[in-house]
């Protein structure tokens, strides 16, 4: 999806934290994206990060998707990327989401995940699972060099991958994988300790050369090689089409500061940034620009205390479902970047049941019926809805604590929203916001009632990190084998999430509220289409060989 704005009007460039929780101030945002656009796991990610401030009364009243043109856009004529240099370019440990984008034209993964959420091969040709789910054979491209003009092999895809699960960036991405090794020179077996039929989609791993890991810039198979501050096009790529932006050099413009990114972006040397649009830190400045927006696996979700108060009872978190209207939220507190989801995984994915969807999506009748079922209902007459347990033999307020990360005003904002529609309906709730780390340490501690959380999924939507015991998403013991079962059930037939995802809803064990979306910046012109494929910046048409290199 993509929205053009055009020259003059005013662009807020963001530099933060890709992580579980971000600083951001939404004002400017709510003024400019009100719109319904369909479009980390908590833990530090330093990442580079812009975002968009209130535009022209004229950008402000155009159509989506209409270019408002206030002079005639200039060819480009060189191309540009901000680089961090206190980050490096190590595919595997950088965090800098701007040097990440650099990474793209150096690296190829085995497979990349495109817009629907399947897996494309790039540096494979293609694969098969064995009956049991339990082994999953790669075919690795031949003729593929790296850029010291050595052969790829699948005995580097197997090297990468094995050192990739010990690595900052993708440390958790493979552990349900037991072994990684190469049969032969286009051969990569990997086996699993659970019937896994999609594994290519956590894949999208760059590859480097055997040995290299220690290198501060281990060779790649990318269109462009690193050669001293500039990216140079590599004339021995195996594609045939050509890359995302086609320069013979590409710079790299020191960037650390936000005013650095600025400055280099409104001058024309930056001409690619990828953004959080509800991120932390941001300066404003004028330019010309097109917008695109990018999907990402960050669910934001409200969790529930399973172990203690009143939210134990499933009947009563089964009916917050109905009260959340996560179109409002996207909206007006993440400026349209998301999509509303009513099941926790991207509303663009093959399994995303719509029907499923629309039965506990928003709606107040439904609300209060689910309410009357769970015997939820005001005995005192003093405004706040009462439950009784059985338990205890007298009835309790429907009351509590949602506990939110402070340092993420959208997320906040969102909270707030939630708590505001739930006592409006007679529940008594309080927001607490938590600074960073005394919010992560209440939910390992169980010391909230309910929790607004965020969290980068795999590819795959794999939910096993919140339902299996001791998982690093099991929070308020919501740990439960059914689940887990269900969960691996999903993982052994990619897709088979119904019974998974309506018993998640019926039983309000997790109740979603949207996935988030990046913004792409990109200098007028600069690039066709960008946002192609998941985390990587790859042209559309891919795996197509260049027989004659």
């Amino acid at each position: 999806m993509k929205r053009k704005l055009a020259a003059l009007l005013a662009l807020v460039l963001a530099v933060s934290l890709l992580a579980g929780c971000s600083q951001s101030s939404l004002s400017w945002l709510r003024s400019k994206f009100q719109t319904k656009d369909e479009t980390a796991a908590a833990g530090s990610s330093a990442a580079a990060s812009s975002s968009a401030a209130a535009a022209s009364a004229a950008a402000s009243s155009a159509p989506a998707g209409t270019a408002i043109v206030t002079e005639t856009a200039q060819a480009v004529t060189s191309f540009g990327l901000a680089y961090q240099a206190d980050y490096g370019l190590h595919p595997y440990n950088c965090a800098s989401l701007n040097n990440r984008v650099i990474l793209s034209f150096l690296y190829e993964p085995l497979f990349a995940v495109d817009s629907t959420f399947t897996a494309v091969p790039v540096l494979a040709t293609g694969y098969e699972v064995s009956a049991d789910g339990l082994t999953t054979t790669v075919h690795v491209r031949s003729g593929v060099k790296f850029h010291d003009g050595s052969d790829m092999t699948a005995e580097d895809a197997a090297y990468s991958l094995n050192i990739s699960r010990n690595s900052d960036y993708y440390g958790t991405r493979l552990s349900r994988v037991t072994s990684i090794v190469a049969q032969d020179d286009t051969t990569l077996v990997l086996t699993t300790d659970t019937a896994y039929e999609s594994l290519p989609l956590l894949l999208d791993i760059p590859i480097i050369k055997n040995g290299t890991v220690y290198d501060a810039n281990p060779p790649g198979t990318g269109p462009y090689k690193l050669e001293s501050s500039q990216l140079v096009r590599w004339d021995k790529w195996w594609q045939s089409a050509a890359p995302l932006t086609d320069f013979s050099t590409i710079a790299l413009v020191s960037a650390d500061t936000t005013s650095d990114i600025r400055d280099n972006f409104e001058y024309g040397k930056v001409n690619l940034v990828v953004t959080d649009p509800n991120s932390a830190a941001y300066v404003g400045f004028h330019n010309d620009y097109e917008l695109w927006m990018e999907n990402s696996t960050v669910l934001q979700y409200i969790g529930y205390n399973l172990e203690d108060g009143v939210f134990t009872n499933y009947g009563l978190r089964a009916a917050v479902t109905y009260a959340v209207d996560r179109s409002s939220i996207v909206a007006n507190d993440l400026g349209g970047f998301g999509t509303a989801a009513v099941l926790p995984c991207s509303p663009q994915t093959s399994y995303y049941d719509a029907k499923l969807a629309a039965d506990y999506g928003f709606s107040l009748t439904n609300f209060y019926a689910q309410l009357n079922s769970a015997g939820v209902k005001d005995e005192d007459g003093d405004g706040v809805l009462d439950l009784y347990f059985d338990s205890l033999g007298y009835s309790i307020p429907v009351s509590g604590t949602m506990i939110v990360c402070s340092t993420s005003q959208s997320n906040v904002a969102a909270a707030q929203d939630i708590v505001d529609a739930l006592n409006a309906q007679g529940f008594r709730l309080t927001l607490e916001p938590l600074e960073y780390d005394a919010y992560h340490a209440a939910l390992k501690a169980g010391n909230f009632d309910l929790y607004y959380g965020e969290v980068r999924l795999s590819a795959n939507f794999d939910l096993s990190p919140f339902f299996r015991s001791g998982g690093s998403l099991d929070y308020g013991s919501l740990a439960d084998d059914t689940l887990e079962g269900l969960c691996e059930r999903a993982l052994a037939n990619n897709g088979n999430n119904y019974d998974l995802y309506k018993r998640i809803c019926q039983r309000g064990y997790l109740t979603p509220v949207l996935i988030k979306s990046m913004a792409v910046y990109t200098t007028r012109s600069a690039v066709a289409n960008p946002v192609h494929y998941l985390d990587w910046f790859l042209p559309a048409s891919l795996g197509q060989a260049d027989e004659a290199k």
